[in-house]
């Protein structure tokens, strides 16, 4: 599955790299990274720190962004590209009717509180405390990593700058991400859980280098809006994926732990939840959803950690290897 990005001659020209990272798409995607064990090297110091100095209405906002979902357009408006204040002014400003459409379709992916109902309703103290929240998150943070964020974007932008003067767009699209493929003249791109075609029309495409961005790329979900492509830059600590052999992963993981085990360990991938949540979406009961739980977590296909009176279960990057099966063969010969 991907979502395949329809260039014409018109499009090519309108197409541009972003010099910075987009303030309020690193706050949303700061949040998710902080709900998974992505990218322990590059993000697990910043992860510990800041799960330990979550505000209360940091807190309530995580549910705006789910670790394996897609975050509502309305929080990481065009705007934003101009500065946090603008983005924010721009959520502020978002209708009513916008609001309640985007997060019924986020409450069809993830249970959402009820004081999101007052949101969809376009409350505006609420509104208005959703942006504080992401203004201080932004704050507190976002901003003491400005120094890392700034020069690691410079540095990819060098680096696909470089790709244009000396081969042109092709050579800069299959150098974005590994998910990122050029077949004129369709940009084929790997979003995890999507698959549609965008037609540009003329609009042309912003290329959005991402701090926080990991393992696939983003865009916004309504095709009408201006077209963005949000892609992981490269970061120093990580370090080159191992080429594997891959066979049959699904029966694999089935053979190795248990039909029920590797089920629950798929529902988690799909997204962070609480042991009530993994018993329903995998059809199990609360005990056994307990019980392999707490097996995935002892061996270290999954994380399981607090965050206020709620227990959260997380894939990690064992567990992720495990499911994808990159997981490193012995050679044979």
């Amino acid at each position: 599955m991907c979502v395949r990005i329809h260039f014409s001659c018109a499009d090519l020209a309108r197409t541009a790299i972003g010099q910075e990272a987009d303030p309020l798409r690193e706050v949303l995607l700061g949040m998710q990274v902080l709900q998974t064990d992505e990218e322990p090297a590059v993000f697990g110091a910043w992860r510990r720190r800041v799960r330990a100095r979550l505000t209360t209405t940091e807190r309530e906002l995580l549910c705006l962004a789910p670790p394996m979902g897609r975050i509502p357009d309305f929080l990481t408006p065009w705007e934003s590209i101009d500065g946090l204040d603008v983005g924010l002014a721009a959520i502020a400003a978002t209708p009513s009717r916008r609001l309640a459409d985007e997060l019924s379709r986020l409450s069809d992916e993830v249970q959402l509180p009820r004081w999101t109902r007052r949101l969809a309703a376009g409350d505006s103290a609420t509104l208005a405390r959703v942006c504080d929240g992401l203004r201080h998150f932004h704050r507190t943070k976002i901003a003491p990593l400005t120094p890392a964020i700034s020069a690691t974007i410079a540095a990819d932008v060098k680096l696909h700058s470089d790709a244009v003067t000396s081969g042109g767009f092709e050579k800069l699209a299959n150098s974005l991400h590994p998910t990122i493929h050029w077949q004129a003249p369709i940009l084929n791109c790997d979003l995890g859980h999507v698959d549609r075609d965008l037609y540009l029309r003329g609009r042309g495409l912003r290329l959005v280098p991402s701090f926080f961005c990991a393992r696939y790329p983003t865009m916004p979900q309504d095709p009408e809006l201006p077209a963005q492509l949000v892609y992981p830059v490269r970061h120093a600590s990580a370090r080159p994926e191992p080429t594997t052999e891959r066979a049959d992963p699904e029966r694999a993981v089935a053979d190795l732990i248990g039909r029920t085990r590797a089920l629950v360990l798929r529902v988690i991938s799909v997204g962070t939840c609480s042991t009530g949540q993994l018993a329903e979406r995998a059809g199990i009961s609360l005990a056994s959803a307990s019980e392999h739980a707490g097996v995935l977590h002892r061996t270290g296909l999954i994380t399981t950690y607090r965050l206020g009176n709620a227990v959260r279960h997380a894939i990690s990057p064992i567990g992720t290897e495990l499911l994808n099966g990159t997981a490193q063969r012995p050679a044979t010969g």
